[in-house]
């Protein structure tokens, strides 16, 4: 009981910082003009008759939304992130005019999700207490209550992936719709890492199941379809969705690419990155702090000795998780808000290490 007090302590606090810090998103109402505006933006492909209106992503995604829930085509309109939570989105603005109580729910979540995930890998509520603490206390997760961007839906979506995985290896029906769920929160870039890395720890403890998992596949496909459900409608069953996730996949690969190797690892460790646009000049991350590089030290030398002691448990694949996936991310343009994945391991990770280094030393 004290630990759900404890959540709602925390997300009380968070709530009423946020009213403080962006007051604005609380009073946000939606304007249909913005629809009028969108069809003369930047991601219309094709020749509009107005000028040009060059949106911020959030509009974007603000806009694409109500358009889905009023019968719009997503493979027509925002095609290149998938359209679960945007239909979500829409949703939220039919209901109460105004998506930012989603975004900020979502918040919310992702902090109890990464409490729960917490002390169920570690058995300690020190560690998750303190995990959500850094979470909520961080400038990345108050940035992006302020901004519509998919992140931290994904992020919840795959916490719970990985606990279905993890917790539950026999549930495909559960696994498979959180997997379609994780991947049509926004591009589905980050889901074969995930799915790799969850089952594979599966398969190296021996408690993967080829059946299960080729289940588990077949319902997330099935799901996830169900998202093209008006697309398969307006074309008459005559749509493929696997040539039509490639195109988005082509797309990101030419829109989504810088030239510096890795660098969102290096913009992890330094705050810093080279720019691919313009004049592509060293740039400062909006937010950093030094947390980020100790963690990925300290989780690094965890996994070291796990390896090393050949101890590998859940906790070495929560120190493995984050490094492994900074460097899948390889040369993809560095933002910030893609760690919002991965914190959640860093963090718990490191903190448990610095309780349980503390304990033997005042043994």
């Amino acid at each position: 009981m004290k630990h759900w007090l404890f959540i709602i302590l925390l997300l009380g606090t968070y709530l009423l910082k946020l009213f403080f810090v962006y007051p604005e998103i609380f009073n946000y109402r939606f304007n249909k003009s913005l629809v009028d505006k969108y069809f003369c933006s930047q991601d219309i492909t094709r020749e509009v008759p107005c000028p040009r209106v060059f949106l911020s992503d959030g509009d974007l995604h603000i806009a694409a939304g109500y358009l889905y829930i009023k019968g719009y085509d997503p493979s027509q309109y925002h095609f290149q992130h998938t359209p679960f939570l945007k239909y979500i989105y829409g949703l939220t603005i039919l209901l109460f005019q105004n998506p930012y109580y989603l975004e900020i729910t979502l918040v919310m979540l992702y902090l109890i999700v990464s409490y729960i995930f917490t002390v169920k890998v570690f058995k300690s509520n020190a560690v998750a207490t303190l995990t959500a603490i850094l979470l909520s206390l961080g400038p990345l997760l108050r940035i992006l209550a302020g901004d519509l961007s998919f992140d931290v839906g994904q992020a919840i979506l795959m916490l719970l992936y990985g606990m279905a995985v993890l917790l539950r290896p026999k549930n495909f029906i559960l696994q498979g719709v959180l997997l379609a769920l994780f991947a049509g929160a926004k591009f589905w870039g980050a889901v074969p890492f995930f799915v790799v890395v969850f089952n594979g720890f599966n398969l190296v403890n021996k408690k993967f199941y080829w059946k299960k998992f080729i289940l588990q596949m077949i319902v997330a496909f099935f799901v996830f379809s169900l998202f093209y459900t008006v697309t398969f409608i307006n074309n008459k069953g005559n749509f493929n969705i696997i040539f039509f996730q490639l195109k988005i996949f082509k797309y990101w690969i030419t829109h989504s690419l810088s030239k510096t190797p890795f660098a969102s690892l290096i913009l992890f460790l330094t705050g810093y990155y080279k720019s691919w646009w313009e004049m592509k000049e060293i740039v400062q991350g909006e937010v950093w702090n030094l947390l980020w590089p100790l963690s990925f030290i300290v989780a690094s030398y965890k996994l070291f000795k796990d390896v090393v002691k050949r101890q590998i448990n859940k906790k070495t694949l929560f120190a493995f998780i984050p490094i492994a996936y900074l460097f899948y991310l390889g040369p993809q343009a560095p933002f910030v808000r893609y760690f919002i994945l991965i914190l959640p391991f860093f963090y718990s990770t490191l903190i448990n290490e610095i309780i349980s280094n503390s304990g033997d030393n005042t043994q």
